[in-house]
């Protein structure tokens, strides 16, 4: 007798995003916000004047009128005029000033 690992015939999750982690994988499991387990990035704009960024990986560039931000997924790219990093940790970032376009590359 052979011995290995054998998939089932219709054992395939068919809900299962390309590049997902093993996180975001029990997330989905368990029902709760990728963001919680994974490494995607959390983008919150309060009002024009405010913005945070959530799982982060660091600062690409950053000009009074524009601020790049690499995170696990791509690059996220704040426009605006008189823009400062209000707070800063480890996990999140927040961006202050008169903000007038977020962009997301991938």
């Amino acid at each position: 007798m052979k011995r290995g690992i054998y998939r089932l015939k219709g054992a395939r999750d068919n809900n299962k995003e390309p590049g997902e982690s093993l996180g975001e994988k029990l997330a989905r499991l368990f029902e709760i916000p990728g963001e919680i387990c994974g490494n995607r990035p959390k983008v919150t704009a309060i009002g024009r004047g405010e913005v945070l960024i959530e799982n982060f990986k660091g600062i690409m560039d950053f000009q009074n009128d524009m601020l790049r931000i690499n995170t696990y997924n791509g690059v996220i790219k704040v426009t605006g005029e008189g823009l400062n990093i209000r707070e800063i940790t480890n996990e999140e970032i927040i961006i202050g000033g008169k903000i007038s376009n977020i962009d997301y590359d991938a």
